[in-house]
């Protein structure tokens, strides 16, 4: 537990410090690829690898709470198509609540709503992609709950 509180604590001090530049300012390939997914997400069968290239390098790989959850297209796919088929409905809200870049990385601070068995949760997520050559080579996200989010007095919404 320390050491998630640890990791929350320097993501939302990256937050607070770093350059201004937005995801608001142009739509960056992080805002791109989050729009595609919340769309896809509605369209079964539409997380396929070749989707996924429009956004990742054929060898990025995606990390969630520490743990490697996917590398390459081929995983993406398969683990977005299982999600798909077991969770009625998750929407990445847009726009962030917060998102920065600096150098060759973007950061973020977003909310997903979940809808699944008649049931609504929030999640909160932060992290950061890797960008190289136009698309995202990695992905790193710590998810909480909304419970974890206010313990850590986090902003909810999008806005100073």
């Amino acid at each position: 537990m320390m050491k998630r509180l640890l990791s929350f604590a320097f993501i939302s001090m990256l937050l607070c410090v770093a350059p201004a530049s937005t995801a608001q300012d142009s739509p960056n390939v992080m805002v791109q690829m989050f729009n595609w997914w919340n769309a896809a997400y509605k369209v079964e069968g539409a997380f396929t690898s070749e989707a996924f290239s429009q956004f990742y390098t054929k060898d990025a790989v995606m990390i969630i709470d520490g743990s490697v959850r996917a590398t390459g297209l081929d995983e993406f796919s398969r683990n977005f198509n299982k999600i798909q088929k077991s969770v009625e409905s998750v929407t990445i809200q847009m726009p962030p609540i917060e998102s920065f870049s600096q150098g060759d990385r973007i950061f973020t601070y977003h909310k997903d709503l979940v809808h699944d068995q008649g049931q609504d949760s929030v999640g909160y997520v932060m992290g950061y992609v890797v960008v190289s050559d136009g698309k995202i080579s990695e992905i790193n996200f710590v998810n909480m709950d909304e419970d974890a989010a206010r313990e850590l007095n986090l902003r909810e919404t999008a806005g100073k």
